[in-house]
């Protein structure tokens, strides 16, 4: 059995909650409305519902405080004709209604709504696919180990060392290159290796065709002693060297001791040959070898007949492959070389590219001998133009005269034209 006053748990009943008190809630309701100043009855409302539905924020905060004032008053008033949970809930009952009043007049009136994200068109669409769909272009960075990527083999051949498709030539610019390297094959052999620092895009010729590289060595040798002696502090430019005789006695550098720095200037600039033969006579011993080996060249070993190695036009690009490089940094051996391989007397390449304005830093090798193996004329280095810059190397085995020079020229000249093959 259940009696008729059964309640759930945790919930009272409103004892006391008489008539009267109930007669005194009204009156407290009434006094409330008539300080507001309302008016009661369904045409004030709709009066009022309209207001707000056409100023939605036109109460102020003051008169938020004030309905939550006389609301407080009212609590207050009926605390003692309510039980204390009816008054708590009361009280939460005004507290809330005055919060969410206070949030709704502090909301920005005129808060502009996002706007519409607009739809692509169908140009724009395919572009954007289009853009996606491009592969990111290859960053190439010049280091000798990269000219390993030269094709092998024979003819003329373009290539590029950064995974692109190989440039190019045009009818005119192989048959102008062709017929140029048919002419001093009459002479000697021609190894060629020619490409964009920047691109790795490039031209070759019987890349590993070994001639006698004469001089032309002796800017590459000068790299060697600066990156490996001078800028590991073994030795400085101003300190003494010692000089050989075992060459040519007529030399300046004959004996004696002279300091670092001339023998390698006169090296490269005049290519004096005591000059170079002291650099090797102090030098070869002092880890050249494995500075070659580190380069991964395997035909400018140490030999004990020559200090003058036979190589081929890959070898070369790598060595002033390793020179570019070695010219962007702040040593001042490298800027030492930077203005002696400038300022080289005698040049190939230089005369070849005048008309062009081309800037040159290089360093030629030539020599004539009854044994035609020991025939050559040579010139490898840096060519700049237009923002652009390459290495050139042209290694033959033609025997030094004025006709190799021209040959010579005539196929730099060809090779140098094709250039904007390679961007």
């Amino acid at each position: 059995m259940t009696d008729g006053n059964h309640r759930r748990p945790d919930t009272h009943d409103n004892e006391g909650f008489d008539d009267e008190a109930r007669e005194r809630a009204r009156e407290h309701l009434r006094q409330r409305q008539q300080a507001e100043g309302r008016r009661s009855g369904p045409a004030h409302a709709a009066s009022r519902e309209k207001q707000d539905d056409a100023h939605p924020q036109a109460r102020s905060a003051a008169d938020i405080a004030a309905r939550a004032a006389a609301g407080a008053r009212y609590t207050a008033d009926m605390a003692s004709a309510l039980p204390k949970s009816a008054l708590a809930i009361a009280a939460a009952v005004v507290i809330a209604i005055a919060g969410f009043a206070a949030f709704q007049c502090t909301r920005p009136a005129d808060e502009p709504a996002p706007e519409p994200i607009a739809a692509m068109t169908d140009v724009e669409a395919h572009e954007a696919e289009e853009a996606a769909a491009q592969p990111e272009p290859v960053r190439f960075e010049p280091t000798p180990e990269a000219l390993d990527g030269v094709p092998a083999g024979s003819g003329l051949q373009t290539f590029a060392l950064a995974g692109d498709d190989a440039p190019g030539l045009s009818d005119e610019q192989r048959s102008a290159i062709e017929n140029a390297i048919d002419s001093a094959e009459e002479h000697g052999d021609v190894s060629l290796v020619f490409y964009n620092l920047e691109t790795g895009k490039g031209v070759s010729y019987d890349a590993d065709t070994t001639v006698y590289g004469a001089s032309s060595f002796k800017a590459p040798y000068a790299l060697y002693v600066c990156q490996t002696q001078v800028d590991t502090g073994k030795i400085g430019l101003d300190d003494p060297c010692q000089g050989t005789s075992a060459y040519d006695p007529g030399s300046y550098y004959n004996g004696g001791s002279y300091p670092l720095s001339d023998l390698i200037a006169d090296a490269i600039a005049y290519s004096d040959n005591n000059a170079f033969g002291s650099l090797r006579d102090a030098f070869d011993s002092e880890g050249y070898d494995e500075w070659v080996d580190e380069l991964g060249l395997d035909d400018v070993h140490y030999r004990a007949d020559s200090w003058y190695p036979w190589y081929c036009a890959r070898t070369s690009a790598k060595l002033w492959t390793e020179m570019y490089s070695y010219l962007q940094t702040p040593s001042e051996a490298a800027q030492m070389l930077n203005e002696l391989t400038s300022q080289t007397e005698v040049s190939f390449i230089r005369e070849a590219l005048r008309t062009t304005g081309a800037s040159v830093q290089d360093k030629a090798g030539w020599c004539a001998d009854s044994d035609p193996l020991w025939n050559g004329v040579c010139d490898a280095g840096i060519v700049s133009l237009g923002g652009k810059t390459y290495v050139l190397s042209i290694m033959t085995g033609m025997p030094d005269g004025d006709t190799s020079y021209a040959l010579y020229e005539d196929i730099a000249s060809a090779v140098f034209d094709a250039r904007d093959t390679l961007a």
